[in-house]
């Protein structure tokens, strides 16, 4: 069986722009409805072995269902069906773990971005009546810093599980998947030792009640009178992870939140960017924007394995506000993800709030009841909370003009050196609350991504309050970038537009070229952070061979052309490869679920691109390294790059040299939609040796990851010619072997179920 995402042809509710409330209730909601049991009776007419586990009418039209894996194909025959959506596995986005060994805690938060600045006298517009949504693992309404003896359920509410609410955590609900089954997946909390922990961290942050006490301690929340609603989507326990979540079921988390009316969404968790076109939460995430509901994104922790080009989905999502993480004094945290996203290729983070050793609540069973952690996790619950105490005091204001006011105002980020860091690092900066509360003028777009090469964007300003005249206006960028000049017109009047061009000269050196747009009315400056690609390919003016059809083949780079030195995003760790390359092209028909080459002899590297542009990756699988953190072999340089879940299209693989030494020929093995495990076969067991053999006929057997024991010892076997020998004595034996295909390297977190092309034999067998 298979779960996938299925949307439809009839546009969501969110579509109509008005309210959500009086939009639910409209004749066009029960046309929607009515739609949606007709395409359910031509789902189960079509495919009878069908299930519907969540349906979507909010941020989406559709349906997240299981059905047997043969029958998937068969989905875009079903009349009002138009798109179908892979599942991928999410997890959160804490680095570290520490106990406690502050003496004072405002300083790592509310008073770093001002958030006590703006709560009021007796905390009046502190929060007041938001409604904040955690969306992650289980938060433990519990906990003493979510003493509800202060608050009183607003109308409408308890929600969900009403029997674990409580007046500060109103909603309880959980969205476990189909499978596996597992006993706390549809509790609101997971006591158990490897449950719920995260959750718990992050609601503190963004709304724990105000000045509670951990002994000496004093702690508080960024919006400490708001409301907590827990959207338990991240339910099942998962090796070195803690618990992890799908795609249909974060997506009906989302839509549940908008639907009870939360304000903010917290969603600090992520995995590698694949496609935005094929990532479902991405659009329930735009959609809930839509909605009304400001969602708000951890960036992710990869910066110091992927550098720049390393942003996780769905911080991808443009609509979200997407958050780095600092220090306390405003320095870049060494973990904290950059952009841009790797595969949409934009400018992401949007801003920067502190995320490193935050004390926060944590359940007891969890070295609780207070403790440190560190991570994007830890920056996002501080805008989640800024974000609900802008909603307080400006209730006219919409989702992208509270993102305006916090990406506008922020300060500059530093690295440790004291130098101000990229945008693509920092974003709009360290968000400084007392100046978002008063932004003067909006800005749309929030930030700018420029075509490849220059271009003009342009930029909608209008008065936030006090901002209308005449603002001198200047483009500065942060580096010298010789051959890259930015134009803007030397003044405005707000409201108003002003066009901002990118102008790129032909001998530019490919990078990055970042700053703002500086905006001033006296002493007034408000920032737009920019970002152009200087991006001149030269895999367009080599030659290439075209791959019909997967299998072995032979190749050389003697004689290669000798253009492509670097390859990005991500840039990883920027590796020179200055020797010849070859280039082959494929074309990828349909939707499908990976796609890959492996190196099985010669010198050559594999890097996966976009047609004709070494500097476009297909993320982090374009790149030659195991990325799939359940091998041991985890983050090592492996000669295997692909793609995961590309969309259709041209890609071309680019085999690759470090210098002229290491030219000569290679053997590739290349796969398309590769989902299966090898196979492996006892096929004697006579002669005093137990011989398996082991075949693929996909990406091939990685010899490196065969594991066998006999009787739970390791036999050190060789593979070779599709064989395993193993010695043994006459008799019983209990015989273990494990192997993976090279496609398992490329199977990011986010690829469910885990280790999907890896197989195990167990059985005990006898020796004659």
């Amino acid at each position: 069986m298979t779960e996938v995402i299925v949307t439809l042809r009839a546009p969501s509710l969110t579509a109509f722009g008005r309210s959500l409330t009086a939009v639910i209730h409209e004749p066009y909601a029960k046309r929607l409805a009515a739609t949606q049991a007709r395409a359910e009776q031509n789902l189960h007419k079509t495919i009878p072995d069908l299930t519907v586990i969540w349906r979507y009418r909010i941020v989406a039209d559709g349906f997240d269902i299981v059905l047997p894996t043969a029958d998937v194909p068969l989905l875009t025959r079903v009349p009002g069906v138009t798109k179908v959506w892979p599942e991928l596995t999410y997890h959160s986005l804490a680095v570290k773990f520490s106990r406690v060994s502050r003496t004072v805690a405002l300083d790592q938060g509310p008073a770093v971005i001002g958030a006590d600045k703006l709560w009021g006298a007796d905390l009046t517009t502190a929060g007041n009546g938001m409604k904040i949504g955690i969306i992650d693992d289980g938060v433990d309404a519990k906990h003493v810093y979510f003493d509800p003896s202060t608050f009183s359920y607003p109308a409408g509410f308890p929600k969900g599980l009403t029997s674990a609410t409580t007046p500060k955590v109103i909603v309880q609900r959980t969205f476990a998947p189909s499978e596996p089954v597992y006993k706390y997946a549809s509790t609101p909390f997971d006591p158990s030792e490897n449950g719920s922990f995260h959750a718990t961290h992050v609601a503190g942050i963004a709304a724990g009640d105000h000045n509670t006490a951990d002994g000496a301690l004093f702690l508080s929340g960024v919006a400490p009178e708001a409301f907590l609603g827990n959207y338990k989507a991240l339910t099942i326990p998962t090796p070195g992870f803690g618990l992890d979540g799908n795609s249909g079921s974060l997506a009906a988390a989302i839509e549940q939140a908008v639907e009870d009316g939360m304000n903010v969404i917290n969603l600090s968790l992520g995995e590698p960017e694949v496609a935005p076109s094929r990532d479902f939460v991405v659009k329930a995430i735009d959609g809930a924007a839509e909605a009304g509901v400001v969602p708000v994104i951890a960036a992710g922790n990869e910066f110091d394995e992927y550098g720049y080009g390393g942003i996780n989905s769905p911080g991808s999502a443009p609509d979200a506000i997407t958050v780095a993480a600092t220090t306390d004094d405003g320095t870049i945290a060494d973990f904290s993800a950059a952009g841009p996203t790797p595969v949409s290729l934009t400018l992401k983070p949007d801003v920067s709030a502190p995320g490193v050793g935050i004390t926060s609540s944590l359940p007891v069973n969890q070295e609780g009841p207070f403790g440190e952690l560190s991570g994007t996790s830890m920056a996002t619950p501080q805008v989640s909370g800024a974000a609900a105490l802008l909603m307080e005091r400006h209730p006219t204001w919409t989702v992208e003009e509270i993102k305006s006011a916090l990406v506008s105002t922020g300060n500059p980020v530093h690295d440790e050196n004291g130098h101000e860091v990229s945008v693509l690092r920092e974003g709009g900066g360290l968000i400084d609350l007392v100046r978002a509360d008063n932004p003067l003028i909006f800005d749309s777009p929030t930030s700018i991504t420029f075509p490849v090469n220059g271009g003009t964007v342009p930029v909608n300003l209008t008065d936030a309050g006090g901002g209308a005249g005449s603002w001198q206006v200047e483009a500065v960028t942060q580096r010298p970038y010789p051959g890259v000049t930015i134009s803007v017109g030397p003044t405005v009047t707000v409201p108003g537009r002003i066009s901002v061009s990118a102008t790129v000269s032909a001998s530019a050196a490919n990078g990055n070229a970042t700053g703002f747009v500086l905006l001033t009315l006296g002493s007034d400056t408000r920032r737009i952070p920019f970002w152009v690609e200087v991006n001149h390919p030269l895999l367009r003016t080599e030659p290439s061979v075209k791959l019909t059809h997967p299998g072995v083949y032979t190749g050389t780079t003697i004689g290669g052309e000798s253009k492509v030195s670097r390859y990005r995003y991500p840039v990883s760790n920027d590796i020179a490869y200055r020797g010849p390359e070859v280039v082959y092209r494929i074309h990828i028909t349909h939707p499908v679920a990976n796609f890959g080459v492996a190196v099985i002899s010669g010198q050559a590297v594999p890097h996966v691109v976009f047609a004709g542009d070494e500097n476009h990756l297909t993320g982090f699988a374009g790149q030659p390294f195991d990325l799939n953190p359940y091998l041991d072999t985890f983050g090592s340089s492996r000669p295997v790059a692909g793609a995961v879940l590309p969309t259709p299209g041209n890609y071309e693989i680019v085999f690759d040299t470090r210098s002229n030494v290491f030219a000569g020929p290679f053997t590739f093995r290349y796969w398309v939609n590769d989902t299966k495990p090898p196979s492996i076969h006892v096929v004697s067991t006579r002669g005093g040796a137990i011989t398996v053999a082991i075949s693929d006929t996909g990406a091939g057997v990685d010899p490196t990851t065969i594991r066998a024991t006999v009787d739970g010892h390791g036999s050190g076997a060789q593979f070779k010619d599709g064989r395993i020998v193993i010695p043994a004595r006459s008799g019983p034996h209990l015989l273990i072997v494990t192997a993976s295909d090279y496609e398992e390297l490329k199977n990011m977190e986010d690829v469910s179920p885990i280790k999907p092309n890896t197989a195990i034999l167990k059985r005990t067998v006898t020796v004659h």
